[in-house]
């Protein structure tokens, strides 16, 4: 289960050719103009393998490059809620902070439950935005609230009393999806629009019903919603589930990373999809990253996070470390394009 995260921007703070401050996110595929049609990762080039730069637990990776320094954000281990580790370069030396990122959560999170999947992103004022998943006590399962801070590292402080999103939107129902368990967020921007995307459903559940991806649009600061949400991508032919949404934009297309599969065993990997627009319909475009096509290197990479860094594209993810017990841990790779369709380099 990803338990989700965003790729950084290569730049501490985006600007626009106007001078406009605008959202860089962790991953730098959130803004169209700092994204090149044709990037410098050269398809023909000759393929590398993977890169572990962890060792110790560190799952559902969110990144964010600010300055010179790589940040990673995991679901809870080290710490009781979030782990934040940082390095000089993608491939590290990564090391722990040692602190908790999210000291407190919100008052409507229950405290002595996993937090998951963080995603963090810079916004304009300078400040820094997290989304993450906990458990609600009110409608018992887990749901998205946000925290903000002064530093990449945090501490982050909860925003408002609820959560963000606890329950499936109205075009879920309209489409004959049931409701569930509201996991994995990301943030995507484009331009001056700033989105949040999320997985709905419960994993397991009887009778089965398809789990889901949603994009919501929110206001300027990334802390309110904005309109009606949209669902932008079903569970069809995916072994067991879809989550941990992250999109980024390349040349003219939207494209959509995501998981798929059990994620405490091989058939967890990382798929993609493509549409003209953020909020789709989006084409399903197949496998990037899977234990087989990774040569059984890396055992079910899956929470991708994107980062377009200075024209050289690179994912963080995790891969499992044991499948008993259950430890994933970060790795990295670069990514490379054949038009619009990535591949892993």
């Amino acid at each position: 289960m990803r338990k989700s995260l965003i790729a950084a921007s290569a730049a501490a703070v985006a600007v626009a050719a106007t001078g406009t401050a605008v959202w860089a996110s962790a991953g730098g595929g959130h803004r169209s103009s700092a994204l090149p049609a044709a990037d410098s990762v050269n398809a023909a080039a000759t393929p590398r393998t993977p890169t572990k730069v962890m060792s110790q637990g560190f799952a559902d990776p969110g990144a964010l490059k600010v300055g010179r320094t790589y940040y990673a954000y995991g679901t809870r281990g080290a710490v009781r809620h979030m782990p934040v580790a940082s390095a000089p370069s993608a491939r590290g030396p990564w090391k722990l902070n040692g602190t908790d990122g999210l000291p407190k959560l919100g008052a409507w999170a229950n405290p002595a439950k996993p937090v998951w999947a963080p995603d963090v992103s810079r916004r304009p004022d300078g400040s820094y935005l997290l989304y993450y998943t906990a458990w609600s006590n009110r409608y018992r399962h887990m749901c998205v609230g946000a925290a903000t801070a002064k530093s990449p590292a945090g501490p982050f402080k909860p925003v408002g009393t609820g959560p963000l999103e606890c329950v499936a939107p109205k075009a879920a129902r309209h489409k004959g999806l049931a409701p569930g368990e509201i996991i994995d967020p990301s943030a995507f921007t484009v331009g001056r629009d700033h989105y949040l995307l999320y997985k709905v459903g419960y994993n397991g559940a009887k009778p089965w019903k398809p789990s889901f991806l949603v994009i919501q649009k929110m206001t300027a600061d990334g802390t309110r919603k904005s309109g009606a949400a949209r669902v932008i991508l079903t569970e069809t032919s995916e072994p067991y589930t879809v989550e941990a949404p992250y999109m980024v934009k390349h040349g003219s297309a939207y494209v959509l990373f995501y998981s798929a599969g059990f994620y405490g065993n091989d058939t967890y990997q990382t798929r993609w999809a493509t549409a003209s627009r953020p909020t789709g319909p989006f084409k399903k475009g197949g496998v990037l990253m899977s234990t087989a096509s990774l040569g059984k290197k890396v055992r079910g990479p899956g929470g991708a996070t994107v980062m377009n860094d200075g024209g050289t594209w690179r994912l963080f993810f995790h891969g499992a470390i044991t499948l008993k017990p259950l430890s994933r841990t970060l790795y990295t790779a670069e990514l490379g394009w054949s038009g619009n369709r990535p591949h892993v380099r």
